[in-house]
């Protein structure tokens, strides 16, 4: 870590485009499994664009 608290984990997934992503993110069957992680543990979620 260069900077900020440690995380204990990194999921990184790959999208044609932003947009895509966004969709995914924000799609009923995401948003209903994502329920459960936030009762779990703080996260952060991202989206960078670049190769």
């Amino acid at each position: 870590m260069l900077e900020g608290p440690e995380p204990e984990g990194v999921a990184i997934a790959e999208f044609p485009s932003v947009e895509e992503a966004r969709r995914w993110y924000e799609s009923p069957a995401y948003q209903a499994a994502a329920q459960h992680r936030f009762k779990g543990a703080i996260y952060r979620g991202l989206i960078v664009e670049g190769v």
